[in-house]
Parts: structure tokens; C-alpha cells; sequence
């Protein structure tokens, strides 16, 4: 497990905010209130979140909770900023032939991988080669047509329920 699924795991508000516009604020604060400096860097927290003992996952999700309740006081909904980051990204870029290009030349790459696969010999030095290509392909695929056409029902639903708290 990554050091940001454990944090997701204990400090689901804290691992929102630093995959969105309040990174810089949730760092300082883990810093400050978890390490004892605040000018601590990203990976002191990476290695402090690694190698936490039970008592400082507990004093995680307490700061979690803490961290939490100071946004609220300052009126900022770290989940609505999370939805909006990707709403207006979606946005700026709804006029333009770039995303349809990029998911059309992914597609067509795919199936000249796949078809590569099924019908030419691919020496056994390569095999490897050529399945991390179909993967890194597949996953840039899958990332960009979820990108480009939101979240799911189920997403979206519970995204609409956090921004109606």
C-alpha cells in the first residue's frame, strides 16, 4: 500500500486536499501538527505516513478531524473543490478536437498492439515488451476517456451529496 492509499485510508480529508488546489495548506498542516516542523517536505511526510507506529495513524485521523474543522471555519468544502477543479477542467477544454484526437489515436493504437499480439510472431525477447506497452497503453486510455467524460452514476451521485451537506 502507498503511503497516499494509507493516508486516503485513515485521513480521507487530508488525501483529498493534497491531490487538489489546498496541497500546499493540508502539507504545511501534516508538517506542523504531525512532524513537528513545518517546513518538513513531501517526502518526510511519505516517510513518516510509511513507517507510522499505530499511535500516529491514530494521530492522523485526529488531525484529519482537526484539519477539517478548520476549512469548515474558513468555509471551504475541500470535496466541492475537488468536483469544481474537474468540472471547470472539463470545461475549458469542451471546444476542443484534442481530446477526441488523443482517445481516437489511443484507440487505434490498441488495436494495432492487439492485433500484433494475435497475429504476428513476436520473438520471446520482446513479449515483454510489447505487454507494458498494451498496459501503459490501456491505462492512458481508460484515463483519458474518464477524464473527458466525467464519473460515473454512482460518483457522481456522491459527489452531488457532498456538495449538498
Amino acid at each position: 500500500m502507498s503511503w497516499k492509499e494509507t493516508l486516503g485510508a485513515i485521513a480521507p480529508t487530508l488525501a483529498t486536499a493534497l491531490g487538489g488546489p489546498m496541497a500546499g495548506a493540508a502539507t504545511k498542516f501534516i508538517a506542523d501538527k504531525l512532524l513537528g516542523n513545518e517546513s518538513a517536505e513531501q517526502a518526510d511526510i511519505e516517510q513518516a505516513i510509511l513507517n507510522a507506529s499505530p499511535e500516529d495513524l491514530t494521530r492522523l485521523k485526529e488531525l484529519d478531524n482537526e484539519f477539517k474543522l478548520g476549512m469548515k471555519k474558513l468555509d471551504v468544502d475541500i470535496f466541492a473543490l475537488e468536483v469544481s477543479s474537474s468540472d471547470s477542467a472539463r470545461e475549458n477544454h469542451k471546444d476542443s478536437l484534442t481530446p477526441a484526437i488523443l482517445v481516437y489515436l489511443l484507440t487505434g493504437l490498441i488495436a494495432v498492439v492487439v492485433y500484433m499480439l494475435f497475429s504476428a510472431v513476436v520473438p520471446e525477447s520482446n513479449e515483454n515488451t510489447l505487454y507494458m506497452l498494451l498496459g501503459s497503453l490501456t491505462t492512458a486510455w481508460l484515463q483519458s476517456v474518464s477524464y473527458w467524460t466525467g464519473t460515473t452514476r454512482s460518483s457522481s451521485q456522491k459527489s452531488n451529496l457532498l456538495l449538498n451537506k
